[in-house]
């Protein structure tokens, strides 16, 4: 995980611990940057609450998104997306 993500995790109130739970569910997509980037949608919510069942830490991940390196798959940055 590269530094800016780690700070972005504590910025953002995300635990470092949330990042293979979203790369696991989240819908991937390629961000036009050499990056692939996993999002929290509807869908990936529905998949991880039927999985691992619903409580608040889990309602937390809806609409946060990890971009990883489409080389190295190095961590390199971690949010919510707001519409």
């Amino acid at each position: 995980m590269s530094r800016h993500a780690t700070k972005r995790c504590q910025q953002r109130g995300l635990g470092q611990d949330v990042v293979p739970v979203i790369t696991m569910f989240g819908d991937a997509s390629h961000d036009g940057r050499g990056g692939i980037r996993y999002l929290m949608t509807d869908k990936a919510m529905t998949s991880l609450v039927r999985a691992l069942g619903r409580n608040q830490r889990i309602d937390a991940l809806a609409g946060a998104y990890v971009v990883v390196s489409a080389d190295d798959g190095a961590v390199i940055t971690i949010g919510h997306r707001y519409a």
